[in-house]
């Protein structure tokens, strides 16, 4: 089974790339995560993570998210929904092995894909 969940970062858009450097995601991968992807929307971040587990992706935001959002003094509410996944369509495979485990902000990665 695979989750689907989908963070709104509205109030923290000028802090994303620090809680992802807090949260060393790179170094240490969250259990259970499949894929984490974010873009800036309207108004702030939109993320939207695969997991293997609801248990995976809830676990992650209350041991792991919401510790590191109290730690830079982040209090928000933050708008998170976990779906069951319905489909998964990635025809370009060699794209996503050549990102690997890496988290990086877009201007800190380089090259767009």
């Amino acid at each position: 089974r695979i989750e689907y969940i989908e963070d709104d970062y509205r109030n923290i858009r000028g802090q994303y790339d620090a809680l992802m450097a807090d949260l060393s995601l790179a170094a240490n991968p969250p259990g259970g995560e499949i894929l984490h992807v974010a873009a800036e929307g309207q108004g702030g971040i939109n993320v939207c993570d695969l997991w293997q587990t609801k248990e995976s992706a809830e676990a992650f935001v209350e041991r792991r998210l919401r510790p590191a959002l109290a730690a830079r003094g982040i209090h928000v509410e933050l708008s998170i929904d976990v779906l069951p996944l319905r489909n998964v369509f990635a025809p370009d495979l060699d794209t996503i092995g050549r990102l690997g485990a890496v988290s990086l902000p877009a201007h800190q990665a380089g090259s767009p894909l």
